[in-house]
């Protein structure tokens, strides 16, 4: 499955995208576990806190800490 993943960088109400990256995985928790090695390994012009994780059609699957962690009911 192609996610979007794009990275974020919040102050106060304000987010500003520092990175959208395409993501090939099988499922949520593998795309999730990708954009935290790509969090680790891409060089942005901030440290972005926040990702936010879309299926290629644009629906939100997952927003959250930008180590991607996991949602504990997931």
């Amino acid at each position: 499955m192609n996610f979007v993943v794009e990275f974020y960088r919040s102050r106060d109400a304000d987010e500003a995208m520092l990175d959208r990256v395409s993501l090939e995985a099988p499922n949520l928790r593998a795309a999730l576990q990708g954009a935290a090695a790509l969090f680790r390994s891409r060089a942005m012009p901030q440290i972005p806190d926040r990702l936010r994780i879309s299926d290629e059609d644009g629906s939100e699957l997952y927003a959250g800490p930008a180590d991607g962690a996991y949602p504990a009911d997931g």
